[in-house]
């Protein structure tokens, strides 16, 4: 009985904000756009340059775990500068929580578009699609970071542009020095999942592009799954490109490499 009423308390204390509702004095809730584990994400009014904004509130009943994590995310952010990178806007507090600003990105998730929208991405799309994706990922890179959640859901297309999103879980190569980076200052860890060097991401990068080829697979009726190298029809090139990416077969050691064999691989996919 004492965990249910608890369990209610906490839902109710990170209960999503109204429409209407106004975070730091100035950004002016419009709707709710996803609930993480740590903060729920909002489309707001910026009430002062009049324009819309993400506004990323840490749940209250996460204390000060998910205040850590948004000045993680805002350490991260503040270190980028790309026109297809989620660009930080500000960062505060109030009797609300702490709270991060960045740019709205209007668009379709590659979620959407292979899952609602039914694009097909063939072979030589795809590599030019990851080429473009390990443009803004070299990115991260160069300064000493690590995305850590390269997933469809956090990668928009917007006018044709791909432009990555979400660097809660993102950390310095290696992990970090110091507290503000020591996960045992947390009360309890979010499911980072990968390990923070850049063979974390090409991994990701790997299952991104195959969700982009599996897109126009049609599996026979009655046929059992079966492994991604049976399913999928791919040339030698892409097929080798992906078992370094998912570490099935000599991994690749930086991102330079494997950006080279996509290079590669495009110029001999028709």
């Amino acid at each position: 009985m004492l965990d249910r009423w608890r369990n209610f308390i906490l839902a109710w204390r990170d209960y999503p904000a109204q429409t209407g509702t106004v975070i730091g004095e100035r950004y002016r809730v419009v709707q709710v756009l996803g609930i993480g584990s740590y903060g729920i994400a909002y489309l707001c009014r910026d009430e002062l340059e009049n324009c819309e904004v993400a506004v990323k509130l840490a749940k209250p009943s996460k204390k000060k775990t998910a205040k850590l994590l948004l000045e993680r995310e805002r350490e991260v952010l503040s270190r980028l500068d790309h026109p297809y990178i989620q660009r930080l806007r500000n960062y505060g507090e109030s009797k609300k929580g702490s709270w991060i600003v960045t740019d709205y990105i209007a668009g379709m998730t590659m979620e959407d578009l292979i899952f609602e929208e039914n694009l097909v991405i063939g072979e030589r799309e795809c590599l030019r699609w990851t080429l473009v994706l390990m443009d803004r990922i070299t990115h991260v890179h160069e300064p000493g970071f690590v995305h850590l959640d390269l997933r469809i859901p956090n990668v928009i297309v917007r006018d044709q542009e791909v432009v990555v999103i979400d660097f809660g879980l993102a950390r310095p190569i290696g992990g970090g020095q110091g507290q503000f980076w020591d996960d045992t200052a947390l009360k309890s860890v979010p499911p980072a999942g990968m390990k923070p060097y850049i063979q974390s991401d090409l991994f990701d990068i790997g299952h991104l592009m195959l969700y982009m080829l599996y897109s126009g697979y049609r599996p026979e009726p009655g046929m059992p799954e079966r492994p991604w190298e049976e399913e999928l029809s791919l040339s030698t090139a892409v097929r080798q490109i992906l078992r370094r990416l998912l570490e099935e077969d000599n991994p690749y050691p930086d991102s330079a490499t494997f950006v080279a064999d996509l290079y590669t691989a495009l110029g001999g996919v028709p």
